[in-house]
């Protein structure tokens, strides 16, 4: 029996079209004749495509997000799985985002985009988008990114190079799956639902990011009394300054505050061990939480994500500190 595939078309860079006279890249509609663009996606499956909205992927929000899952809802059941045509640059948000709001996903939900344009020549969209669509048909069950021949859990995929068709990494997974001659699926490191496919669409934007750099000064960082969780990218494995800033100072006042304070590193892979050095052990004595190995996309996306869930503190906290989604490698 013929697999039955859901394509949704968001924009992005994989179905833009270049403005004849000044050379901008535009979003396009062009989608809705995909498959006689693109005639051999129908000798794979039967795909039936969507297109909510199409927008550069910088525009999109919560809102996009709870369009996306919604739509995918209403099609559990009735599809053996989806592909997502999405911009590159926040294309790793949107699927951590939906790895936690698509609880127990039965089916493959795969993001996919492209570095140039469907409709030019070189471009690495037609490669993207029929691997992603091959890859719909197959038994995993999890969010995931398609990109240069490699499939990634969503939640551990950042975008690492702006101009090779090999633009996405995940720094501290394996590979969910290969695609060369064959289609290598590396069964051992999938997720499997553990039980009912329930959807979560509720975030809170009260997020404050504080990104550290040598000489900055803490005091223009000012989060104000909406802001519910505060996110400090340091250094290496956890440091922060000490003799200048008067960050520690901010950040017992944040936890008085009753502010949820969490560390992650600039760093792409690894995991984050701040009790290694005084400064980060610091932090961790005064309540301050660490990220772990997450990507800077999953910290973020998770911690909007339980903003949204609950109330009260100390469920944010525990539950940011439990892998939800395969997000968070947990120590022994």
């Amino acid at each position: 029996m013929r697999k039955k595939i859901l394509l949704i078309h968001t924009g992005g860079t994989i179905g833009m079209t270049r403005d004849s006279e000044s050379g901008v890249l535009r979003p396009d509609r062009f989608y809705a004749s995909l498959l006689q663009v693109i005639p051999e996606l129908s000798a794979i499956a039967d795909v039936q495509v969507e297109i909510p909205f199409v927008f550069d992927s910088a525009e999109l929000n919560f809102e996009h997000w709870r369009q996306l899952a919604a739509i995918i809802q209403s099609h559990i059941g009735h599809v053996d799985g989806v592909v997502i045509t999405h911009g590159t640059d926040t294309l790793a948000y949107t699927a951590s985002a939906l790895s936690f709001m698509l609880h127990n996903v039965p089916v493959p939900v795969i993001l996919t985009g492209a570095q140039r344009p469907l409709g030019e020549l070189r471009s690495d969209a037609r490669n993207n988008l029929v691997n992603a669509v091959e890859l719909a048909c197959a038994d995993i069950p999890e969010v995931c990114i398609f990109f240069d021949y490699k499939l990634m859990r969503g939640n551990r995929t950042s975008k690492n190079h702006i101009n090779f068709f090999d633009a996405f990494v995940s720094p501290n997974y394996p590979l969910l799956a290969e695609v060369g001659i064959n289609i290598e699926v590396y069964r051992g490191n999938l997720l499997r639902p553990g039980g009912h496919f329930h959807v979560f669409d509720r975030f809170a934007p009260a997020l404050a990011v504080l990104k550290l750099f040598p000489g900055c000064a803490a005091d223009y960082f000012q989060p104000g009394a909406e802001i519910r969780a505060v996110l400090i990218v340091a250094y290496g494995a956890g440091t922060v300054p000490l003799q200048t800033g008067n960050l520690l100072a901010r950040v017992e006042r944040w936890l008085a505050e009753g502010k949820l304070v969490v560390l992650d590193s600039e760093a792409h892979g690894g995991r984050i061990e701040p009790q290694l050095y005084e400064s980060g052990a610091r932090l961790l004595e005064m309540g301050v939480i660490s990220s772990g190995d997450m990507t800077f996309e999953a910290v973020a996306t998770k911690l909007m994500f339980l903003l949204g869930q609950y109330d009260r503190p100390e469920l944010i906290r525990s539950n940011f500190q439990k892998s939800l989604a395969g997000e968070l490698s947990e120590l022994p």
